[in-house]
């Protein structure tokens, strides 16, 4: 995929399609892939291209992607090609909603040990209370530690980890939406 226009500031990103340039149609979908054109999956890089463009947009902003193919054969294939471009994302968004009901019902699962984790070892510490022993106060501390280990990894789900996923999410369900536009070419 040939790359030739990056938005440098927000404004200019916000006031631009997506932009993608290839050499021909077939550089838009993976050539691995043997299924009719419509159903075939987009090359990798042109995805990921798009996507990340797309994460960037405002939340109401209309997304448009302008696909340049430099050869200029399209060939009658624009519906083909949007129609592949939207099934590849409205596959990429299922993927996506997939992928945080996991995560969420793995942080659900996590806060629930965690919980059960920290009220054991908190109840532990309580037992052996404060001492003078040295070796018994590294263990009353230890165990309170522990308790707050354990809720590690909760709290990191919950606070952090589902934020990306819901962004791609997003947008991939406004690219399976997104309007696709075939500028001609300028010849050199």
């Amino acid at each position: 995929m040939e790359q030739r226009y990056w938005p440098r500031t927000h404004d200019e990103l916000n006031d631009s399609p997506i932009q993608v340039r290839v050499a021909t149609v077939e550089g838009i979908f993976n050539p691995m892939d043997p299924t009719p054109l419509e159903e075939r999956s987009l090359n990798l890089e042109v995805a990921d291209w798009i996507e990340e463009w797309a994460e960037d947009f405002d939340k109401d902003h209309e997304i448009t992607v302008e696909m340049y193919v430099a050869d200029g054969r399209l060939g009658g294939r624009e519906h083909a090609i949007v129609n592949g471009l939207h099934n590849h994302f409205e596959y990429r968004a299922w993927q996506s909603s997939r992928e945080l009901s996991k995560l969420l019902r793995e942080g659900r699962i996590s806060l629930l040990i965690g919980v059960c984790a920290i009220a054991g070892f908190n109840l532990l510490s309580k037992a052996i209370r404060a001492s003078t022993n040295p070796v018994v106060e590294v263990i009353h501390e230890g165990l309170s530690v522990l308790g707050w280990v354990s809720m590690w990894k909760p709290l990191e789900i919950f606070l952090y980890e589902w934020w990306p996923i819901r962004r791609e999410r997003r947008a991939c369900r406004r690219l399976a939406e997104a309007n696709v536009t075939f500028p001609a070419v300028a010849s050199r």
